[in-house]
């Protein structure tokens, strides 16, 4: 795999997790007062899934799917943690170390 898509990948999952962002702030609202968060959020969605259809340009999907779960298990922690204050289980923390395992091993013998 190329550097190009990789970083590509990168770049998708930012924008996955600034929509998971704004989704996040959406579900903290009372009732329906979220809407703005919620559209936000459903953008961001859009956009990252047109990122996908340049990035299975170049990459197999398989390779897409499991850089993507792990960058986006990565991502989603630290914004879990860092921003929302939530705390980091050590089953959490073995489920991270097995998804890393998995990308070094699809990356190793694929």
């Amino acid at each position: 795999m190329s550097v190009a898509p990789a970083l590509a990948m990168i770049g998708i999952v930012v924008v996955t997790i600034i929509g998971d962002w704004f989704l996040k702030l959406a579900s903290m609202q009372p009732g329906a007062q979220g809407g703005a968060q919620l559209a936000g959020g459903m953008m961001m969605y859009m956009l990252s899934g047109i990122g996908f259809f340049f990035a299975m340009r170049h990459m197999t999907l398989a390779s897409v799917g499991v850089l993507y779960a792990v960058l986006t298990i990565l991502f989603m922690t630290f914004l879990g943690v860092a921003v929302f204050g939530e705390k980091l289980t050590p089953r959490e923390g073995l489920g991270i170390v097995f998804a890393m395992a998995s990308l070094f091993c699809m990356m190793r013998f694929a």
